[in-house]
């Protein structure tokens, strides 16, 4: 917006002062991860988070933009999940989340992928990542996928001297940051609360 000002001097000679108004950097958006669950022997290992800045540097307000993060940009993030490899896990996610600077907010479109294949390695894990379906915030697995055939039998109940074998599987978060209108100048910060349990039927 380019806004012109007259301004009377003395002897009555007029100056023109041009004011440009530039649209401003939202300076930093992030996304932190809360994982969290109820279930012992399952440990949960977030990431850092999701930075939008890393992906676009200039955020500006105003502009009605939207940053994507992807399933493989190097800027998604996820959740190690470490646990009991016969048994299935219930994952609950936010579809929305508002990222907030004061009381502006900008709006965040969650999705999820998740891989249960038994790799350790992220990136591999990755690669053989299963996306679900946008606005899908609750799944039921299990922590390490089955093979073909009849159906595994039940777990085997724990008890004295019995380590269940282990498995690791990731849920991998990413979306969509915007659009980014009228809001104030300033870091915008948010959460993605995860929780992750054994299922229980």
């Amino acid at each position: 917006m380019i806004r012109f000002l007259n301004y009377i001097l003395p002897r009555g000679r007029m100056l023109l002062l041009l004011i440009a108004f530039t649209v401003s950097p939202a300076v930093a958006q992030k996304i932190n991860f809360g994982a969290y669950t109820t279930s012992a022997g399952l440990n949960l290992y977030p990431s850092a988070g999701l930075n939008f800045n890393d992906k676009q540097p200039a955020i500006l307000i105003n502009s009605n933009v939207t940053v994507s993060i992807t399933l493989y940009d190097n800027d998604c993030g996820y959740v190690q999940i470490v646990g009991d490899a016969t048994r299935d896990i219930t994952i609950i996610v936010p579809h929305t989340v508002y990222l907030t600077c004061g009381a502006s907010e900008i709006p965040f479109t969650c999705q999820c992928a998740y891989s249960n294949l038994g790799s350790t390695d992220v990136n591999v894990a990755k690669m053989s990542a299963v996306e679900i379906s946008s606005g899908v915030t609750v799944i039921t697995v299990p922590m390490l996928q089955r093979t073909l055939g009849a159906p595994a039998p039940p777990p085997t109940p724990a008890h004295g001297g019995y380590s269940a074998p282990t498995a690791t599987a990731y849920l991998f978060l990413y979306g969509t940051l915007g659009p980014v209108g009228n809001v104030a100048a300033g870091t915008y910060i948010g959460t993605i609360n995860v929780y992750v349990n054994y299922t229980t039927y």
